[in-house]
């Protein structure tokens, strides 16, 4: 039973106030916007690195233009008489020269005994040991939380201590815990300096529960929350100590930011529509009881003063709701989004809140389902991940496993290794390891269990190859359940690379293979040599074969012993091991030769049929959740990415005639949540089994239906 009001579901506004902003700030308009939209939670700006309120600390820095006005006051009354919850933004990443001034010592330093810059140099930054990053930050909530009835904080930027630290606290601090000094120089994500982020992650947890102690002695109904990067960030984790795992204990409800503009990649100006649900999934794996919300909205990170894509908003925030996720809402420039500079998407999302709002009974304790689970392994994201594209060993092969899973429509969640048993296998049919290179003894026992009881598994690339602290072993630690051993070699396959066909096999299905002796390779690839003789050699590494000139593009024997694709059965389950990147290159490349093999493994491994199928075309993402609470009831979703060939999206192609199928479940209620034509849910029999379908005659954006159903029935 939900005790306080952020266990519930909140749909989020935030108007992020430049300073200039506060001289003209109108409340009564923001509520009204709110109302409009269905918003129950604004988030507002209290201060930090200017204040928006009285703030007389020694450190407070009221704006300039607030005059004699409360706006925290006024803004608090006002949400309150309307039942709009408020948090407030704090901000302690750093403050301006006149402030550092006062107190120099109580902020970083870099090791020649400069002061720590941040953002675009026009703040000195503290760390974490720090009395501004701690004591004066305790006393601001303090403050606050005394002055006005807030209904929690939120601290943007709990991730500000980024790198190492050489003030005197940290030197001091870091010798008592290690005997040693602060490594100097060198690359901060090397190995050298793996002691030091141990321990930067420790003051890192030590100040976010300072944090949390300062509002909860306010009251437990009070909130505190951090947005936190997600899955494929890895800079940001590393450098500051924090990342999802160490702070999903420490916030009330989950937000990580899911912006559409390509915040998790640098170079790309826009993400892929499944990472906002990806996100989502992930949110959700980790910490089930607690809400999941996505810091999103009409512009992002990149462009402050220019909405972003319209439409690829819109697809982008249901794709967030199809997940099981909310929404939080913000705009970068001043007051709320009917009042900014680019007023384009204001009101974008009246739309989705007010499905949120009229579903809620329904969408609430709903988390992604599927008998796919694709294992994370954070070791190895800090290990081999890079927020670059070109440099990435890790993120790119989970996502090229999302791109086949979410074309090809099969349900799946994350299985984090945060805890990871036997027991959160439960209801898996495949478990996928894309390149999960550092595992444990113990992990890789519970896969082992896993597989002989009857589970399938699709492994790729590194997995097993490394301990969880990063160590490499001898040969695969799982190398007797891909029935392969490592040679030590790895071959550059990046171009003019191909796979041998050496035998008929269903992971092969669909492909013309009788039309083709070569399918294609890249990326990279492991020389192995198979161990098992009752495992079956699907493909070969094929040496390096230049396209050019013509006359010299071939070799004498394009066989060798080196299997790229094996298969086999180990115990009661099924196994396929890709020596090579495939799952990357579903990503990277996205030929189909990568994405069928892909698919068929994973079918292959099954062994048989999902209960959840679908015919609908690839540009059609369907999600399933389920309640966590009350087995079988659910929510499926669809959203339509289908579109002309260009990104932003600019219209949505209408797709028609979809259907899904539920096998093996009798249907004890529907409800269509949100339809664009006369969704058809039936029951029926298929050879003696009893089968929800599920009919769509049209869909042009977002449909969605509930069911309550009961499985395992005839």
């Amino acid at each position: 039973m939900k005790k306080y009001w952020y266990q519930e579901q909140v749909r989020i506004l935030q108007t992020v106030l430049r300073e200039k902003d506060a001289g003209q700030y109108d409340a009564g308009a923001v509520i009204r916007y709110m109302k409009e939209t269905d918003t129950n939670c604004l988030v507002v700006n209290a201060g930090g690195v200017i204040d928006f309120f009285p703030n007389k600390l020694e450190m407070g820095k009221p704006g300039r233009y607030m005059g004699n006005q409360d706006i925290l006051k006024v803004l608090t009354g006002e949400c309150h008489e309307n039942g709009i919850r408020i948090l407030v933004r704090v901000d302690f990443r750093g403050v301006d020269k006149e402030r550092y001034e006062r107190q120099p010592h109580w902020f970083g330093q870099n090791e020649d005994g400069s002061p720590l810059m941040g953002w675009n140099d026009r703040i000195y930054r503290p760390c974490y040991t720090s009395f501004y990053g701690s004591g004066h930050a305790e006393q601001f909530l303090e403050n606050l939380l005394r002055e006005y009835d807030l209904d929690g904080v939120w601290e943007n930027c709990v991730i500000f201590g980024f790198g190492p630290c050489y003030c005197p606290g940290c030197r001091e601090s870091y010798r008592a815990y290690s005997g040693r000094e602060i490594p100097s120089g060198g690359d901060y994500y090397s190995e050298e300096f793996r002691e030091y982020r141990e321990w930067k992650s420790l003051y890192a947890k030590k100040h976010m529960d300072r944090m949390r102690n300062a509002v909860k002695r306010f009251g437990e109904d009070k909130a505190y929350v951090s947005e936190i990067f997600g899955m494929y960030h890895v800079s940001s984790s590393l450098s500051s100590g924090i990342d999802l795992y160490d702070a999903k204990d420490k916030f009330d409800f989950l937000v990580s930011p899911l912006f559409l503009d390509g915040s998790a990649q640098p170079e790309k100006k826009y993400e892929d529509f499944s990472h906002a649900a990806s996100g989502i999934r992930f949110l959700k794996a980790i910490a089930p009881d607690k809400q999941s919300v996505a810091l999103t909205g009409g512009n992002g990170t990149k462009w402050r003063y220019v909405t972003a894509p319209r439409l690829e908003s819109r697809i982008w925030m249901w794709e967030v709701v199809s997940a099981g996720g909310t929404l939080w809402n913000t705009y970068f420039n001043g007051q709320h989004p009917g009042k900014t500079i680019d007023r384009r998407n204001a009101g974008s999302e009246q739309e989705i809140y007010r499905y949120l709002k009229d579903k809620e009974s329904y969408l609430m304790n709903q988390v992604p389902a599927g008998e796919i689970g694709i294992f994370y392994s954070r070791q190895t994201r800090d290990v081999f991940g890079n927020d670059r594209l070109e440099e990435d060993e890790y993120g790119s092969f989970i996502k090229g496993v999302e791109r086949v899973l979410f074309a090809c429509h099969m349900p799946y969640r994350f299985v984090p290794d945060l805890d990871f048993s036997y027991e959160k296998l439960e209801g898996i049919k495949v478990l996928l390891l894309p390149n999960a290179a550092c595992l444990s003894e113990k992990q890789m026992e519970v896969m082992r269990r896993y597989v002989e009881k009857g589970g399938g598994l699709v492994a790729s690339y590194r997995t097993s190859l490394y301990d969880e602290k990063g160590k490499q072993r001898p040969d695969f630690g799982l190398k007797e359940v891909f029935g392969c051993s490592f040679t030590g070699i790895t071959r550059d396959t990046g171009s003019d690379s191909y796979q041998k066909v050496r035998r008929k096999h269903p992971i092969l299905e669909g492909m013309d293979i009788d039309r083709t002796e070569m399918i294609m390779n890249e990326e990279k690839t492991l020389l192995c040599t198979k161990q098992r003789t009752d495992y079956t050699t699907v493909c070969t590494y094929v040496p390096l074969i230049y396209n050019q000139p013509p006359e010299y593009a071939w070799i004498p024997d394009e066989n060798t012993e080196y299997p790229s694709i094996l298969a086999g059965q180990y115990g009661k389950g099924r196994v396929v091991y890709f020596s090579n990147q495939t799952d990357k290159a579903c990503f990277t490349n996205g030929h189909e030769d990568f994405v069928n093999t892909y698919r068929n493994a994973v079918q292959w491994a099954l062994g048989g049929e999902l209960k959840v199928t679908a015919d609908a075309p690839e540009g059609v993402h369907i999600s399933l959740t389920e309640n966590k609470e009350v087995p079988g009831k659910k929510v499926i979703s669809f959203v339509n990415t289908t579109s002309g060939p260009f990104r932003p999206v600019r219209s949505l192609q209408p797709v028609f005639h979809l259907e899904v199928r539920i096998r093996n479940a009798v249907l004890k209620e529907s409800v269509v949540l949100r339809e664009e034509s006369r969704i058809e849910i039936t029951q029926e029999n298929k050879q003696g089994k009893k089968q929800i379908l599920i009919r769509v005659p049209m869909l042009q954006e977002f449909s969605a239906v509930y069911l309550d159903t009961e499985e395992g029935k005839a």
